[in-house]
């Protein structure tokens, strides 16, 4: 069954026996007295992303409680200085640990290949877009002008723009959404690089570009929002019985074709490398009901080489699917030796 599938590759990762639990229906008066809590880094757009859980959750009662994570802390410095994309989550993580949250909310390209033990994602809700966007009023990357500055904080975006455009120059872009459009508008670059599910979950009227992914393929997991719970089968007592509702609550809101898509994914990055450190684009897509197709990307840091493989699986086999895809690419790349 692909969902006793899904829960072996949770489990592997995250090194938790989630085989063992089965979906009840949700009991929403469980939570009528004390309502589930949901973390959630304290940007707006992490907290718009929290609230279409917490919308989606009822009639389960829940609240948001915001988080500053390292992360969103210090923002001089590209993310590979500061400890890698895990800097979004280790704090909410710590936050499910101690009992201070139910279950932590996030953007799943955010998450590292190894996440916190003790714990598992509880659902993957269904995929918004997940393309790059670019900002700056210009119809495409070609039409931007020569040595155009254009900011961002994904090495992956970095390495694809210098390898379309090496005349481009890239320069740091960190902060919230709004901080890096405000930039934007008061002239520090000519264009910007986001990403359009956040633009779309915020509603932001802006004037956008959605980028082709033949150009611009995007990031393992991009658009897609994991709920991270605490594994019940873990604990005992009383809180075995609360982590027991949490995970009744949250994995009806869990999107099959979404969950399937990031697993191989993740699989093709775990493989790879797992890190921020390397220039890595992944993305799923389904072929038809029962087949599934992975585009996969490796590039050096400066975008100077690239390599690139395409394979299609059954969507049972969308973990085989990924590492198959890292094998092909470590061997056009000339092995390990290529990864940053």
């Amino acid at each position: 069954m692909i969902l006793d599938f899904l829960a072996l590759f949770w489990a592997m990762q995250a090194g938790v026996g989630a085989l063992d639990m089965a979906v009840m229906k949700p009991d929403a008066s469980y939570f009528s007295a004390t309502p589930l809590v949901l973390a959630s880094r304290a940007s707006t757009l992490a907290m718009a992303q929290a609230e279409l859980v917490r919308v989606a959750l009822k009639p389960v009662v829940s609240r948001i409680e915001p988080f500053t994570t390292k992360g969103d802390r210090i923002l001089d410095r590209p993310l590979v200085e500061v400890g890698g994309k895990g800097v979004f989550i280790k704090e909410l993580e710590r936050s499910l640990l101690d009992g201070e949250s139910d279950a932590a909310v996030h953007s799943m390209k955010d998450m590292e290949s190894d996440f916190a033990a003790g714990t598992m994602i509880g659902a993957v809700l269904p995929r918004e877009d997940r393309r790059d966007a670019l900002l700056g009023g210009y119809a495409d990357l070609d039409a931007l002008p020569d040595g155009a500055i254009v900011g961002t904080s994904s090495v992956r975006r970095r390495a694809l723009l210098l390898h379309h455009r090496p005349d481009l120059r890239i320069t740091l872009l960190r902060g919230n959404i709004n901080k890096r459009i405000a930039k934007l508008n008061q002239g520090d670059y000519d264009a910007i690089i986001l990403a359009v599910a956040g633009l779309k979950r915020l509603k932001l009227t802006l004037d956008y570009t959605p980028l082709d992914e033949q150009i611009m393929p995007t990031a393992a997991a991009q658009g897609a929002l994991a709920v991270q719970l605490c594994d019940p089968s873990l604990a005992k007592g009383e809180k075995a019985t609360r982590q027991q509702a949490v995970f009744d609550a949250v994995a009806p809101l869990a999107c099959i074709n979404s969950t399937i898509e990031v697993t191989a994914e993740r699989a093709m990055l775990a493989y790879l490398d797992g890190s921020c450190h390397t220039p890595i684009a992944a993305s799923a897509r389904f072929v038809d009901d029962k087949t599934l197709r992975l585009d996969g990307m490796v590039l050096s840091t400066d975008g100077s080489a690239a390599f690139r493989c395409t394979m299609t699986a059954s969507k049972d086999e969308a973990v085989t699917l990924g590492i198959n895809v890292g094998v092909a690419l470590l061997d056009e790349a000339g092995g390990r030796g290529f990864l940053a």
